[in-house]
């Protein structure tokens, strides 16, 4: 099951006590890390908080349902006017030598009781759907808590990506500036063309651009994250996040033994839900057996008060409704194959996003293995007509795509290092074993 903000009165209690532990930190040293954005965000994000009042409204439901199976009692009085004197209390008998009181205000009061005590398992099978129903909410609740734990991270590691293009945008602009100036001396002096300068200034005003995207794409995704987390949207812009990685991934057991995503077990309960209301629909087609017992009280105004039991057994069996019994039942047995129809779309759903997170999460490893080498060779690459430029040998514009070329590198890198964590949890969701926990045994701070 997902931690998540408790329910009832103490929900608001948690999520302030988790926004004093993380927001203090935004004016403080300490880094923002992956898991107090979790923490942040399984707080106060409304589909959670959501999820938790619909769990409340589940449970009462089936407290209601539960109630059924007791006997009910109920209060009642009444006081009447009438143009004529009227008899008090019914009449068991008549004695003329004692005649019953007469008024025209007459006031009477119940107290009666009820019990089911045979409905061919109506009841039972109401209260069942109403435990699938309560297990379904809870296991829905677990899915919004998980589909939330993967947006932070995808949120979270969009930050540290976009931080990281950002700061190779501004390397690259550092050098080409650097290569401008370089070629400004070199036309002052009389050992360059006209043309390099053109070169290196149309290659910077390239790299401001990108920089400026960057830096824009950068504000956007801190700002999406803040909202996630429920702070301000400004809180981050310029705070220091810790950067995250994979752990050293242990033995994987088969997935067959791994614990069953959520929607699956949300869409199996709404099956058993659906059984059970057929159950309840046929049951509605058979008698019922009710007894009953109360004390009634008769009086006027002018006192004259009787008081008397009473106790029966009621017998009801609708043997002709129009086809409005046939109907429900129809409608219940629709509703059952709709509900294993989903079952099976949910399964499918499932196998599908870990298929596609198992291929994401290989080719993430693939692609950041070969990018890193690439940022190596192409950071030599560049360091070389670097110095081949300044020792007059070198071509500018080999220089100039190297750097390019370097940026790309550093930018695909930094992509496919964060997007090997998403398939991880992705993977892990359609696994049905991401939680909180999960973001702290399988990856790492740095």
């Amino acid at each position: 099951m997902i931690p998540v903000t408790p329910r009832g009165r103490t929900g608001a209690l948690a999520a302030a006590l988790v926004l004093w532990a993380v927001l203090p930190r935004a004016s403080s040293a300490q880094p923002l890390t992956l898991g107090a954005a979790a923490d942040a965000a399984l707080a106060t994000h409304p589909t959670v908080l959501a999820a938790g009042a619909r769990m409340d409204a589940a449970d009462a439901a089936r407290r209601a349902v539960r109630a059924a199976f007791l006997p009910s009692l109920v209060a009642g009085g009444a006081v009447t006017r009438y143009e004529e004197p009227m008899v008090v209390a019914p009449l068991h008998g008549f004695d003329p030598r004692n005649p019953p009181a007469f008024d025209r205000t007459l006031l009477q009061s119940r107290l009666a009781m009820e019990v089911t005590l045979l409905d061919f398992g109506a009841r039972r099978a109401q209260l069942r759907g109403a435990e699938a129903a309560e297990e379904g909410v809870g296991l829905r609740r677990d899915a919004t808590a998980q589909e939330l734990l993967e947006n932070v991270a995808a949120t979270y590691t969009g930050v540290l990506a976009a931080r990281e293009m950002r700061e190779a945008a501004r390397r690259q602009r550092d050098a080409l500036a650097a290569e401008l100036d370089r070629a400004e001396q070199r036309l002052r002096e009389g050992t360059a063309a006209r043309v390099e300068v053109l070169r290196a200034e149309a290659a910077l005003l390239d790299a401001r651009a990108q920089l400026a995207t960057a830096e824009a794409r950068t504000g956007l995704a801190e700002r999406a994250l803040a909202r996630l987390m429920g702070v301000d949207p400004e809180s981050l812009s310029g705070r220091e996040m810790a950067s995250v990685a994979p752990r050293a991934a242990p033995t994987e057991p088969p997935v067959a033994t791994l614990a069953v995503d959520p929607r699956i077990e949300a869409a199996r309960r709404s099956v058993e839900g659906a059984r059970a209301r057929l159950s309840q629909e046929r049951a509605g087609r058979l008698p019922t057996l009710r007894g009953s017992a109360g004390l009634l009280n008769f009086g006027s105004a002018a006192g004259d008060y009787v008081t008397e039991w009473q106790a029966g057994l009621r017998f009801s069996w609708p043997l002709f409704t129009g086809g409005a019994r046939t109907a429900a039942v129809a409608r219940a047995r629709a509703d059952l194959r709709v509900a294993e129809e989903e079952l099976r779309q949910a399964e499918l759903a499932v196998a599908a996003s870990f298929d596609a997170a198992d291929a994401a999460l290989a080719e993430a490893r693939a692609r950041g293995q070969a990018l890193q080498a690439s940022v190596a060779q192409w950071d030599e690459v560049t360091r070389i007509e670097k110095l081949s430029l300044e020792t007059g040998s070198g071509v500018q514009q080999d220089y100039l795509r190297a750097e390019a070329a370097l940026y790309q590198a550093r930018a695909g890198y930094a992509r496919a290092r964060f997007d090997e964590i998403l398939a991880l949890v992705g993977r892990a969701r359609a696994q049905g074993i991401l939680d909180r926990g999960w973001l702290d045994v399988r990856l790492e701070t740095r």
